[in-house]
């Protein structure tokens, strides 16, 4: 073991000897705030969850939005020691890092969190290798030091604006939109926008000002960052994908649990990334309901003009054939993992959008 590995465990495990109890004490942190769906219906019910099922045998002290680490910066403290524990390691944010795990944000047709999720899970768990005799766990996680799970994916992203609903091709030409990744802004060039690449913790001040005129988030996410005061209008029925993101647990501080620890960590990280799924279905209904209560307006894409929707589509089929590009130029398996989720998102009954699968060859 390394001495930064030693270091790792003694920053972040403690032990007490008990009669019958050895406690491990594990610095877990989130970036996000607590009243974001990752940290108050996942990182909070996942500790609860292990130290009941453990009887106490590991306990977490528990920090919240950015106390310990920042918005893309948790694999740093994951490998440095600051933490042990990020929940959640926000992937996309780590920009060339994760090179693979922005596939989860191509466009789908009828997809949720449920789904997505089930269809994260099992990309985790699949044996298929991609390159180099590697599956996707293999390429994108073992590298890193780390062990991960998927958190639940978002719903699906909408199209949304501060301000006039465009109807328009022209409408949208040159409109600054807020990216969050850099597959968001595949899309957005792709849909003749301006992108302009920023943490979703910025949106609103950003929309506030005039300095974007739109987003791509699901509406569930709207309330982490009080969006639903400043966006006006949305585009419904329109899949931009769906953010995946990671549990993820250093390698030093992993090797201190016991076999029957790990167990238990796996399957509760499984049990609560598909209970959070559920609750972020529930909260992007919700959400949606309360801001067109409030006068924001939900426009279904098939209520727009053809022209509208034919631009929109052909920037999904797009999106994906320029990812897969951009991927496979950089030296990444992307047409492999491309294919492999789009067989997986329609395994667990999502569609993909129109030339997709011609184009991978399905």
């Amino acid at each position: 073991m390394t001495k930064l590995a030693k270091w790792a465990v003694l920053a972040s495990a403690t032990l007490w000897s008990g009669a019958a109890l050895a406690q491990t004490n594990l610095m877990i942190s989130a970036s996000l705030p607590q009243v974001h769906f990752w940290v108050g219906q996942h990182m909070d019910p996942f500790a609860d969850a292990i130290e009941a099922e453990t009887n106490g045998e590991i306990a977490f002290t528990r920090f919240y939005a950015g106390e310990l680490t920042s918005v893309g910066r948790e694999l740093d403290a994951l490998q440095g020691g600051t933490v042990a524990v990020a929940a959640p390691l926000l992937a996309p944010y780590h920009e060339g890092t994760f090179p693979l795990s922005d596939v989860t944000q191509l466009p789908t047709i009828g997809t949720n969190s449920e789904l997505m999720t089930r269809a994260f899970l099992k990309l985790m768990d699949d044996d298929t290798e991609l390159a180099d005799g590697k599956t996707f766990y293999q390429y994108e996680i073992e590298p890193k030091e780390i062990r991960a799970w998927p958190v639940a994916t978002t719903a699906a992203y909408a199209i949304s604006f501060a301000g006039e609903n465009p109807d328009s091709v022209s409408g949208l030409s040159g409109k600054p939109m807020r990216a969050g990744s850099a597959l968001h802004t595949i899309f957005l060039n792709e849909l003749g926008v301006t992108p302009v690449t920023m943490p979703s913790s910025a949106s609103y001040e950003a929309l506030s000002r005039g300095t974007v005129e739109g987003t791509i988030l699901s509406i569930g996410d709207w309330r982490s960052y009080s969006l639903q005061d400043v966006l006006t209008h949305t585009i419904t029925g329109v899949a931009v994908g769906h953010w995946g993101s990671y549990l993820a647990i250093n390698n030093a501080t992993w090797e201190t649990l016991t076999p029957e620890q790990q167990e238990t960590w796996d399957r509760v990280a499984r049990d609560i990334a598909m209970q959070n799924a559920a609750g972020i279905d529930a909260q992007d209904i919700e959400v949606q309901e309360e801001a067109a209560g409030a006068g924001s307006v939900f426009t279904p894409i098939t209520d727009m003009s053809q022209e509208m929707q034919d631009h929109i589509a052909m920037a999904s089929t797009n999106t994906w054939q320029t990812w897969v590009e951009q991927t496979e130029a950089a030296g990444h398996p992307g047409r492999a993992t491309a294919k492999r989720w789009a067989e997986l998102v329609v395994e667990e009954g999502g569609e993909l959008p129109a030339g997709v699968a011609e184009f991978l060859e399905l």
